[in-house]
């Protein structure tokens, strides 16, 4: 929804692919950018790394396992199911990972840089993430599945903070990957960057929702929180 001065409207198709387009590639980019540092994967990703790591199945089957995991919550929470908003959901899953893909490997060379350096283009990535996020939640087209249970749960549970919602949210895959530390006694893609996205990815996101497409107004009708 598009707020001018109080008064909600519709936003149009141009409008809508603008801002979806904007999304994802914040959202992509800062990903790349981040698996590029090498500093920290954001906390799915590195569970699913920590789980590829010692079974030796593909990251990409372990990513693909929570996002339908997490579409299934989504509509147990809903009690409903939105076939186009999941098939959506999907596309981006598709589009995501290939813009993460391009933009991973052309700054490959990110992690020849002096440490100090790639910690803070990490942090930057984390916070173009949470940009990225803002928006498509926000827009609540399509986005990934992850984001849509985070912004569901964030409004029936946690009465809109993004902040808690996002560390709650978050809590489940660091454990996955202490469980798989604890029980292998190895652990990957964990880095200062995935505890920097742990403790403030979703502050980054409550300060995107009011200073990024700041007009963007969350639907709340459409995710079932009023």
């Amino acid at each position: 929804m598009y707020n001018n001065h109080g008064q909600l409207r519709k936003l149009s198709s141009a409008e809508l692919s603008i801002y979806f387009i904007a999304g994802l590639v914040f959202n992509a980019f800062g990903n790349g950018i981040t698996v590029a540092t090498n500093m920290g994967s954001a906390p799915w990703t590195a569970s699913a790394a920590n789980l590829a790591n010692v079974t030796g199945i593909s990251i990409s089957i372990f990513l693909l396992i929570y996002g339908v995991i997490a579409t299934i919550v989504t509509c147990a929470l809903q009690r409903a199911i939105d076939w186009a908003h999941i098939f959506g959901n999907l596309l981006f899953l598709i589009a995501f990972s290939s813009v993460i893909g391009i933009v991973s490997t052309h700054f490959s060379s990110l992690q020849h840089l002096p440490l100090v350096w790639r910690i803070v283009i990490d942090f930057i990535g984390i916070i173009f993430i949470a940009m990225g996020v803002s928006i498509t939640q926000r827009l609540q087209f399509i986005l990934h599945p992850m984001d849509d249970l985070t912004n569901l749960t964030r409004f029936m549970f946690f009465k809109g903070n993004a902040s808690i919602s996002q560390t709650f949210n978050f809590s489940f895959p660091m454990v996955i990957s202490l469980i798989v530390w604890l029980a292998s006694g190895e652990i990957v893609a964990l880095n200062i960057g995935t505890l920097f996205s742990f403790f403030f990815q979703g502050l980054f996101v409550g300060y995107a929702d009011r200073f990024i497409f700041s007009h963007l107004d969350h639907k709340l009708t459409h995710i079932g929180a009023i």
